[in-house]
């Protein structure tokens, strides 16, 4: 029996050895993996800063549109190495490798045991910058496991932000374009910065209104237009009928901005569609619903929620082959009293193909009728199958948007009711934007702005106060004088701040912000329209005794406005 104890406490002796082999290798990777984590953190931290710092160079300004990328490329590394209390080897961001711009856009220096790499502009638009880092660790305790040095890398890239600064009406053609910004006088009309006015005692900084060159507003007319917000003007021009909360000629104040960097979706993804892709269902009776593109990923319930019966015709996202004509007498469509709804979703336009409206109802909601919650336009229907929740129209290419009532000449109602809800996601681009004027459309190009790819000129209020025109999100040209954009008033004031489906009436026409490189603003002769007179101060407290009807064209609104005021952000 000794032999077998001796036996015993030798195998218990050699299970100890390997025991606490094991036991110090797990240790040594447990230091070092601690360690590690605590190198690779501060290596997420750096690349994290220099991709902040990089993007920042991106963000367009009106000397440098694009930015300045070399600008980038060196307070990339530059920050990324402050962080290791390291400098980069190159410090002129104007001379090599910075400018001209390196191969690929990509410059990588090595100092001490880091290499870090950076690239701008890069990524989708040209707007981000991508920075990497890697580290050699010498392993300490792992050496008895045979690692002598363990490689730890970091990336992260950021995205250039917009402007810090928010619009209701933004023309961005610079000094010589001429008049930026054109108003038609016919009748009274009004711009908001979202403030109802009541800041008039204490001017807010959200919602400006600001024409890079000339406001053109004519002498000789009864009509007037009034801006509640601060106005910058940066060219000289006839003024004498622009109000500013109703107070005649306001004295100019300047200031350019460059054009604003918003985002076009990506829509290599979106498959094709034709206007006879959508799903017609004819004569569907008062309090009726049926279900369009059953067995889709697009089936929706849509609901007739008045007293009599419709047609109706649904559209979805897509990349669309032909041009969309409402009414579209090809179609069958004989009623202007048609109703049309649009699912939530990207509408891609291009190659001569476009919108044009000259009646009937159209919105993205399940009955083609404006819907509102919490006072705000909104869309019921389902998200897209991508996730996006509204509908953005992209206009590229020789394509254009126009609408008009001119076929709603003794339908019901009295009128046209347009009403789109931008979305609050989409899965690539900017948000919040109902209409991206593309930065290739050619649509006008060489026409001083005459020919417009975006417009609702022909929509006529001057006899009824019926119709509706309402955009809840915003209107972006992007063309940079492929054409001008045309907004004309439709419904008069005052602002109905507590809208609902049976009550549409008071609205600005584009709740967010309106954007072009030269516009048109037609005050519309909406009827009924009438001025306001400026209101009286206690302190910083504006006092209202006539607030006016006038024609409502835009209101800057944060709910629908693409990001406002944000700064570069990190996207990986």
């Amino acid at each position: 029996m000794g032999w077998y104890r001796q036996r015993q406490r030798a195998q218990a002796i050699v299970i100890m050895a390997l025991a606490m082999v094991a036991i110090c290798g797990m240790l040594a990777l447990a230091i070092d993996a601690g360690r590690l984590y605590f190198q690779r953190r501060l290596m997420q931290d750096a690349v994290d800063a220099g991709a902040l710092a990089g993007a920042q160079d991106l963000v367009g300004t009106v000397a440098n549109p694009g930015g300045q990328p070399n600008y980038a490329l060196w307070h990339a590394l530059q920050d990324t190495y402050s962080v290791f209390n390291l400098t980069p080897l190159y410090s002129n961001p104007n001379a090599s490798p910075y400018s001209p711009p390196p191969p690929g856009n990509t410059v990588t220096d090595s100092e001490g045991n880091y290499t870090v790499t950076a690239v701008a502009p890069s990524g989708y638009n040209n707007k981000q910058v991508q920075v990497s880092v890697s580290y050699n660790a010498v392993a300490t305790f792992a050496e008895i496991l045979g690692f002598n040095s363990i490689n730890i890398y970091a990336t992260a890239t950021a995205e250039a932000g917009t402007n810090a600064k928010t619009y209701a009406i933004f023309a961005y053609g610079g000094l010589g374009t001429g008049n930026t910004i054109n108003a038609q006088m016919t009748g009274i009309g009004q711009v908001d910065n979202g403030q109802e006015g009541n800041d008039w005692c204490s001017f807010g900084t959200a919602g400006i209104t600001i024409s890079n060159a000339k406001f053109h507003i004519p002498t000789g007319t009864s009509g007037e237009m009034n801006i509640n917000g601060r106005l910058f003007i940066n060219s000289g021009s006839d003024n004498q009928q622009l109000m500013q909360y109703w107070v005649p000629a306001p004295p100019f104040a300047t200031g350019q901005d460059p054009k604003p960097n918003y985002l076009m979706p990506d829509t290599s993804q979106l498959a094709s569609v034709s206007q006879g892709g959508r799903h017609k269902m004819a004569s569907v009776p008062a309090g009726g619903s049926w279900v369009a593109f059953p067995g889709t990923p697009y089936a929706t319930t849509i609901h007739n929620t008045t007293s009599a019966t419709h047609d109706f015709a649904v559209y979805r996202p897509g990349i669309y082959t032909s041009s969309i004509n409402l009414p579209w007498p090809g179609g069958g469509d004989n009623s202007p009293d048609d109703y049309y709804i649009f699912l939530n979703g990207i509408y891609y336009f291009t190659g001569g193909n476009g919108i044009a409206i000259t009646g009937s109802h159209i919105s993205n909601t399940s009955n083609g009728l404006p819907h509102y919650v919490n006072g705000l336009g909104a869309t019921d229907l389902p998200r897209a199958p991508d996730g996006t929740d509204g509908v953005e129209f992209i206009f590229d290419g020789t394509s254009a948007f126009s609408a008009n009532n001119s076929s709603m000449t003794g339908g019901t109602n009295g009128g046209a009711s347009v009403f789109f809800v931008a979305p609050n996601f989409v899965p690539s681009g900017s948000i919040h934007i109902a209409f991206y004027i593309a930065p290739t459309n050619t649509y006008g190009a060489g026409s001083g702005g005459v020919i417009n790819a975006w417009s609702n000129q022909g929509f006529d209020a001057s006899t009824s106060n019926a119709p509706r025109f309402q955009v809840w999100g915003t209107m972006f040209d992007a063309s940079g004088g492929g054409g001008g954009v045309y907004l004309r008033a439709v419904q008069a004031g005052p602002h109905n701040l507590n809208p609902t489906d049976s009550d549409s009436s008071g609205q600005y026409e584009v709740n967010g912000e309106f954007i072009g490189f030269i516009m048109t603003l037609d005050m519309g002769n909406v009827n009924g329209n009438t001025a306001g007179t400026t209101p009286g101060c206690t302190g910083a407290t504006t006092n209202w005794t006539n607030r006016g009807t006038p024609g409502l064209l835009v209101q800057f609104n944060i709910n629908f406005a693409p990001a406002p005021g944000v700064n570069s952000s990190l996207v990986k």
